[in-house]
């Protein structure tokens, strides 16, 4: 199945993007590998009607809203890489399950690089913090700590100092704060230690004491800390997204990336982690771009299909064009064979490669390609006939079809390559016939099928070439073919489907 998006990251960024593409009627599968960067914590603040929440009972909650549109499916796993290939996504999972997409939106977030202090990681989340403004309400008032080792200590000591006066910058003896800084900060009576921290200690997570290498302590309940930031995954750099001067990815109001049909969204674009509602309302806005640019592609391809099909119109071929393709495309075909009828006639498997030879407008190169995972080779000796099929094609996201200009006296198809060989309304043109069916028979699978489709000659016919039924199938048995089934679908339009022995 080819989906309209994949969305790389179950945060909130990634769990908007998939509501919104659900509701839009986008096929969209959302790749969680549950390893969010906010899994150390037990609550999530500043989100309406959710404050306080736990951040995996929200994606709870969020994954049963999803599962009421049936165009959103969740991979519970790691997309390991993604190439774009002739306009389209290919996504490799860690599990080696592969997966094609239109869009791709970017949302697997950021992941951070604490300051190398001892014991920080059993209080981060729990009494240490990285956002003031999703954990300063339950520090209020109470003795904090600024752990930084880079320039953003200045700014998180004057934004923290909102919520608590009683504040100690500890630098880690990697201090970046100038002179200036420093009288700023002290001015306010926050005090600042740039020794190098031996230990953090407390319990269950929460901080009590701070140690410096020379054996003084001091006391403290909480703190933030300023980390370093990196993507959590490689991908929109492997594709070419071009980064920020602060690390995200560079996105425009739609979050449209520097690489067509790539979004990105919520941490992925910018240099420190937001709150969760803005990651989510950002995952919004590239559900957004996605929907907006499928519609555009949309109108464009069949905007380009109408202009394809009036030129044809208008060309030296005005007359046989015309009458061919009116018939091709005729209700009246549909009614007499159907390319979901014929289908059902031949034992079709999935991995089955097959020749639509003189594939016309595609009537039946489509539905196989649908069918099939196979490439199903159009081959038609009529570039324009070939130009539709391939304008329909990308219409659909059809990707299977490999196009090939040829007409019988040479197929250019290894020996033993195909599985089902297709022939509608063309063999009566071909002669030597016999040349063309020797052919056949060398790119044909052994147990491989052969399906030809003609009209049965009458007097009105005598204008044109036409072959009788009992004459194909002298021929095709001739040719070292066995005829498994003969069929006349109407008075005159007769099938016949034969195997190679």
């Amino acid at each position: 199945m080819l989906l309209d998006c994949a969305v790389v990251g179950g945060g909130p960024a990634g769990l908007s993007a998939s509501l919104v593409l659900g509701r839009a009627r986008r096929k969209t599968i959302l790749f969680d590998d549950n390893k969010p960067r906010n899994a150390v914590t037990n609550e999530a603040h500043g989100y309406l009607t959710r404050d306080g929440i736990n951040p995996q009972e929200m994606k709870k909650i969020a994954h049963a809203e999803l599962s009421h549109y049936p165009d959103v499916r969740i991979e519970k796993q790691r997309v390991k890489e993604v190439k774009k290939v002739n306009g389209l996504f290919h996504l490799t999972t860690e599990n080696g399950e592969s997966f094609q997409s239109k869009k791709l939106i970017l949302a697997a977030g950021l992941k951070e690089i604490l300051p190398a202090v001892k014991h920080v990681e059993e209080f981060y989340g729990m009494s240490l913090f990285n956002c003031p403004y999703c954990d300063g309400w339950e520090l209020k008032d109470q003795p904090l700590a600024i752990i930084s080792e880079s320039q953003w200590a200045f700014h998180m000591a004057k934004m923290v100092s909102n919520w608590s006066n009683d504040l100690v910058v500890c630098t880690n003896g990697k201090s970046k704060l100038t002179d200036e800084e420093k009288r700023i900060l002290e001015s306010q009576g926050i005090i600042i230690r740039e020794e190098k921290i031996k230990s953090l200690s407390g319990k269950s997570g929460k901080l009590e004491e701070i140690e410096f290498d020379g054996g003084q302590k001091i006391q403290r309940t909480g703190g933030f800390v300023t980390p370093d930031w990196k993507q959590a995954s490689s991908i929109g750099e492997s594709l070419g997204c071009r980064l920020n001067d602060k690390g995200g990815i560079e996105v425009d109001s739609f979050k449209r990336t520097t690489i067509e049909g790539v979004f990105a969204c919520g941490d992925t674009v910018i240099e420190g982690p937001a709150q969760l509602i803005i990651a989510a309302s950002e995952g919004s806005m590239a559900a957004f771009g996605v929907n907006a640019d499928l519609v555009e592609e949309k109108f464009a391809k069949k905007k380009e299909l109408g202009l394809m099909e009036n030129n044809f119109s208008k060309s030296k071929h005005t007359h046989h064009h015309g009458g061919k393709i009116a018939y091709l495309e005729s209700a009246a075909r549909k009614a007499e064979l159907s390319p979901e009828r014929l289908m059902d006639m031949i034992p079709l498997k999935k991995a089955d490669h097959i020749l639509d030879f003189g594939a016309g407008t595609g009537y039946f190169t489509l539905p196989f390609a649908q069918k099939v995972d196979g490439t199903v080779y159009a081959l038609d000796i009529d570039q324009t006939m070939l130009e539709m099929i391939r304008s329909k094609a990308e219409q659909e996201h059809i990707t299977n079809i490999q196009l090939i200009l040829a007409g019988n006296d040479r197929l250019p198809l290894p020996d033993a390559s195909v599985d089902v060989i297709m022939a509608s309304l063309v063999l009566h043109e071909v002669n030597p016939l016999e040349e063309t069916l020797q052919q056949f028979m060398n790119v044909l699978k052994s147990g491989g099928h052969f399906i030809c489709i003609e009209l049965e000659p009458t007097q009105a016919s005598e204008r044109a070439p036409r072959i009788t039924c009992a004459k194909m199938e002298e021929k095709l048995v001739n040719s070292g073919m066995q005829i498994i089934e003969k069929k006349f679908l109407t008075e005159f339009l007769y099938v016949l489907i034969a195997k190679k022995q």
